[in-house]
C-alpha cells in the first residue's frame, strides 16, 4: 500500500484568503478558517493572498507551542478560546458556550492582532458555558 505521513507542517491549497498564525480546518482537501464554533485543524503558518494559494499548516496535535492571532488583549497564563476568523480570544464576559484551544504561555497579547503564544492543551476543543 502506498501512502505518505507528514511530521511537521504540510502545505495545502487555500480555500480562501487568509491572514497568517491563524486556526484553520481542511474542507474538500484546502484549508479555510475555523470560526468560533470550531477548535480547527491547525494554523496557517503564513497568509494565503488567495483562494489556491498554497498554505503551510503546523498542525494543532504537534508538540510545543504556536504563535496565533489575537482577537483582542489576552493575559499571560490565560487560557484561550476560538474566535472568528480563525484568531483566539480570552474568555468573554458574555453569556455563551466557547471552545477552549490552549492557554497563551507567552507574553501577554496586547490587542486584535496581535500574537499569542498557545499550548494546545489536552482539553482543547472542549465548551466553556458561561451563564448570564
Amino acid at each position: 500500500m502506498a501512502g505518505s505521513w507528514n511530521e511537521g507542517p504540510k502545505t495545502y491549497p487555500a480555500g480562501e484568503a487568509l491572514g497568517e498564525k491563524r486556526r484553520v480546518k481542511t474542507v474538500a482537501g484546502a484549508v479555510e478558517y475555523a470560526d468560533a464554533d470550531a477548535l480547527g485543524d491547525g494554523v496557517a503558518w503564513e497568509g494565503a493572498q488567495a483562494a489556491g494559494d498554497d498554505v503551510a499548516v503546523h498542525w494543532l496535535n504537534l508538540p510545543g507551542t504556536v504563535p496565533m492571532c489575537a482577537a483582542g488583549a489576552i493575559d499571560r497564563d490565560a487560557d484561550v478560546y476560538a474566535a472568528a476568523d480563525g484568531k483566539v480570544q480570552a474568555l468573554p464576559a458574555a453569556p455563551g458556550s466557547y471552545i477552549k484551544v490552549g492557554k497563551n504561555v507567552g507574553y501577554a497579547a496586547s490587542g486584535d492582532g496581535a500574537i499569542a503564544e498557545v499550548l494546545v492543551t489536552p482539553d482543547a476543543g472542549t465548551v466553556k458555558v458561561v451563564s448570564g
